[in-house]
Protein backbone atom coordinates (compact mmCIF):
# COMPACT_ATOMS: atom_id res chain seq x y z
CA UNK A 1 0.00 0.00 0.00
CA UNK A 2 2.96 2.42 0.55
CA UNK A 3 4.77 1.85 -2.46
CA UNK A 4 1.34 2.82 -4.47
CA UNK A 5 0.83 6.33 -2.41
CA UNK A 6 4.15 6.89 -3.17
CA UNK A 7 3.96 6.22 -6.93
CA UNK A 8 0.93 8.06 -7.04
CA UNK A 9 2.19 11.00 -5.70
CA UNK A 10 5.25 10.88 -7.65
CA UNK A 11 2.69 10.61 -10.78
CA UNK A 12 0.68 13.61 -9.23
CA UNK A 13 4.49 15.67 -9.28
CA UNK A 14 5.06 14.61 -12.75
CA UNK A 15 1.77 15.71 -14.36
CA UNK A 16 1.93 18.76 -12.34
CA UNK A 17 4.92 19.25 -13.67
CA UNK A 18 4.04 18.80 -17.00
CA UNK A 19 0.96 21.02 -17.51
CA UNK A 20 2.69 24.29 -15.58
CA UNK A 21 3.63 26.60 -18.39
CA UNK A 22 7.21 27.70 -18.38
CA UNK A 23 7.90 30.30 -15.56
CA UNK A 24 10.37 33.04 -17.71
CA UNK A 25 10.47 35.77 -19.68
CA UNK A 26 10.51 33.92 -23.44
CA UNK A 27 9.91 35.70 -26.11
CA UNK A 28 7.29 34.68 -28.49
CA UNK A 29 6.90 36.49 -31.81
CA UNK A 30 4.71 36.40 -35.02
CA UNK A 31 5.47 37.74 -38.21
CA UNK A 32 3.27 38.81 -40.80
CA UNK A 33 5.21 39.73 -43.41
CA UNK A 34 7.72 42.96 -42.24
CA UNK A 35 5.60 43.04 -38.79
CA UNK A 36 6.23 41.51 -35.97
CA UNK A 37 4.36 41.19 -32.81
CA UNK A 38 6.27 40.29 -29.96
CA UNK A 39 5.13 39.31 -26.63
CA UNK A 40 7.35 38.80 -23.14
CA UNK A 41 6.32 38.23 -19.78
CA UNK A 42 3.22 40.79 -19.90
CA UNK A 43 4.71 43.35 -22.71
CA UNK A 44 3.31 43.14 -26.26
CA UNK A 45 4.85 45.15 -28.63
CA UNK A 46 4.25 45.50 -32.46
CA UNK A 47 7.29 45.95 -34.53
CA UNK A 48 8.11 46.68 -38.47
CA UNK A 49 11.40 45.39 -39.93
CA UNK A 50 13.68 48.28 -40.99
CA UNK A 51 15.57 46.72 -43.86
CA UNK A 52 17.56 43.54 -44.36
CA UNK A 53 19.39 41.37 -42.90
CA UNK A 54 23.05 42.35 -41.65
CA UNK A 55 25.94 40.32 -39.93
CA UNK A 56 28.61 41.75 -38.07
CA UNK A 57 30.51 40.83 -35.50
CA UNK A 58 30.61 42.95 -32.05
CA UNK A 59 32.69 42.83 -28.43
CA UNK A 60 30.16 42.84 -25.46
CA UNK A 61 31.30 45.10 -23.02
CA UNK A 62 30.01 45.04 -19.17
CA UNK A 63 26.67 43.97 -18.12
CA UNK A 64 23.32 44.78 -19.34
CA UNK A 65 19.92 44.68 -17.09
CA UNK A 66 19.15 41.34 -15.87
CA UNK A 67 16.16 42.29 -13.30
CA UNK A 68 12.58 43.46 -13.10
CA UNK A 69 10.56 43.24 -16.11
CA UNK A 70 12.02 43.71 -19.14
CA UNK A 71 10.26 43.92 -22.73
CA UNK A 72 13.58 42.76 -24.84
CA UNK A 73 15.07 39.10 -24.37
CA UNK A 74 18.90 40.90 -24.19
CA UNK A 75 20.35 44.83 -23.88
CA UNK A 76 24.17 44.39 -24.48
CA UNK A 77 26.81 47.59 -25.11
CA UNK A 78 28.77 46.54 -27.77
CA UNK A 79 31.61 48.23 -29.55
CA UNK A 80 31.81 46.50 -33.42
CA UNK A 81 34.70 44.60 -33.33
CA UNK A 82 36.24 46.15 -36.55
CA UNK A 83 36.50 49.08 -34.34
CA UNK A 84 38.04 47.35 -31.35
CA UNK A 85 40.58 45.84 -34.00
CA UNK A 86 41.73 49.19 -34.71
CA UNK A 87 41.37 50.64 -31.32
CA UNK A 88 44.02 47.72 -30.50
CA UNK A 89 46.34 48.37 -32.71
CA UNK A 90 46.37 51.84 -31.91
CA UNK A 91 46.20 51.83 -28.48
CA UNK A 92 46.68 47.81 -26.82
CA UNK A 93 44.79 48.16 -24.59
CA UNK A 94 42.50 50.50 -24.97
CA UNK A 95 40.05 48.62 -22.41
CA UNK A 96 41.81 49.44 -19.36
CA UNK A 97 40.33 52.95 -17.72
CA UNK A 98 44.30 54.59 -17.75
CA UNK A 99 44.74 53.75 -21.78
CA UNK A 100 44.57 57.02 -23.61
CA UNK A 101 42.06 54.52 -26.27
CA UNK A 102 39.90 54.18 -23.14
CA UNK A 103 37.55 57.67 -23.91
CA UNK A 104 37.72 56.38 -27.73
CA UNK A 105 36.51 53.02 -26.85
CA UNK A 106 33.42 54.55 -24.78
CA UNK A 107 32.47 57.00 -27.62
CA UNK A 108 32.50 53.82 -29.89
CA UNK A 109 30.20 51.74 -27.55
CA UNK A 110 26.61 51.03 -28.95
CA UNK A 111 23.94 49.41 -26.96
CA UNK A 112 21.28 47.11 -28.67
CA UNK A 113 17.60 46.19 -27.46
CA UNK A 114 17.52 42.61 -28.67
CA UNK A 115 14.82 40.29 -29.42
CA UNK A 116 15.55 36.33 -30.17
CA UNK A 117 13.73 35.23 -33.11
CA UNK A 118 13.71 32.20 -31.64
CA UNK A 119 14.15 29.57 -28.56
CA UNK A 120 17.66 28.10 -29.71
CA UNK A 121 18.95 32.09 -30.04
CA UNK A 122 17.17 33.17 -26.78
CA UNK A 123 19.60 29.85 -25.04
CA UNK A 124 22.79 31.18 -27.17
CA UNK A 125 21.81 34.87 -25.65
CA UNK A 126 21.34 33.86 -22.24
CA UNK A 127 24.76 31.57 -22.13
CA UNK A 128 26.15 34.44 -23.67
CA UNK A 129 25.20 36.52 -20.61
CA UNK A 130 26.37 34.20 -18.21
CA UNK A 131 29.66 35.11 -19.51
CA UNK A 132 29.65 38.67 -19.11
CA UNK A 133 28.30 38.03 -15.68
CA UNK A 134 31.14 36.11 -14.53
CA UNK A 135 33.01 39.69 -15.71
CA UNK A 136 34.07 38.18 -19.59
CA UNK A 137 34.15 40.19 -22.83
CA UNK A 138 32.83 37.99 -24.96
CA UNK A 139 32.93 38.28 -29.23
CA UNK A 140 30.24 37.45 -31.07
CA UNK A 141 28.60 37.40 -34.56
CA UNK A 142 25.15 37.77 -35.36
CA UNK A 143 22.62 37.69 -38.00
CA UNK A 144 19.78 40.12 -37.35
CA UNK A 145 17.00 42.73 -38.55
CA UNK A 146 17.10 46.32 -37.39
CA UNK A 147 13.48 46.51 -36.25
CA UNK A 148 11.53 50.04 -35.69
CA UNK A 149 8.63 49.43 -32.51
CA UNK A 150 5.42 51.01 -33.34
CA UNK A 151 3.34 50.28 -30.45
CA UNK A 152 4.16 48.86 -26.61
CA UNK A 153 1.42 47.47 -24.55
CA UNK A 154 1.79 45.88 -20.76
CA UNK A 155 -1.34 43.98 -19.99
CA UNK A 156 -2.46 44.70 -16.26
CA UNK A 157 -5.25 43.38 -14.37
CA UNK A 158 -6.72 41.67 -17.78
CA UNK A 159 -5.91 44.91 -19.68
CA UNK A 160 -4.02 46.63 -22.41
CA UNK A 161 -2.27 49.89 -21.01
CA UNK A 162 0.22 51.94 -24.03
CA UNK A 163 3.44 52.53 -22.90
CA UNK A 164 4.57 55.78 -23.79
CA UNK A 165 8.50 55.87 -24.11
CA UNK A 166 11.23 58.26 -25.29
CA UNK A 167 13.80 55.52 -25.51
CA UNK A 168 15.68 55.84 -29.14
CA UNK A 169 18.09 52.61 -28.43
CA UNK A 170 18.22 50.57 -31.70
CA UNK A 171 15.95 47.63 -31.17
CA UNK A 172 16.85 44.12 -33.58
CA UNK A 173 15.51 40.91 -34.13
CA UNK A 174 18.23 38.08 -33.85
CA UNK A 175 18.12 35.55 -36.46
CA UNK A 176 21.45 33.79 -35.20
CA UNK A 177 24.09 34.38 -32.85
CA UNK A 178 27.47 32.82 -32.84
CA UNK A 179 29.81 33.02 -30.17
CA UNK A 180 33.81 33.81 -31.50
CA UNK A 181 35.19 33.84 -28.49
CA UNK A 182 34.64 33.60 -24.42
CA UNK A 183 37.06 36.40 -23.45
CA UNK A 184 38.77 38.93 -25.82
CA UNK A 185 41.46 39.69 -23.04
CA UNK A 186 42.39 36.74 -21.61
Amino acid sequence: MEKRKMMAAVVIVIAAFSIIPRIGKSTDIEQRGEELSISIGKHRLIANINGGEIQDSFLIIGQGLRHGDLYFTALLSVIPLNVTEQLNRTYGDFHKCASPGASEAQRSVKTMILYAANHNVEQKLKSIDKLTLAGKSPVIQITYMELKITSHTIKMSGEEIQVTSRDNTPSFLVKDVQLIKKDRFS
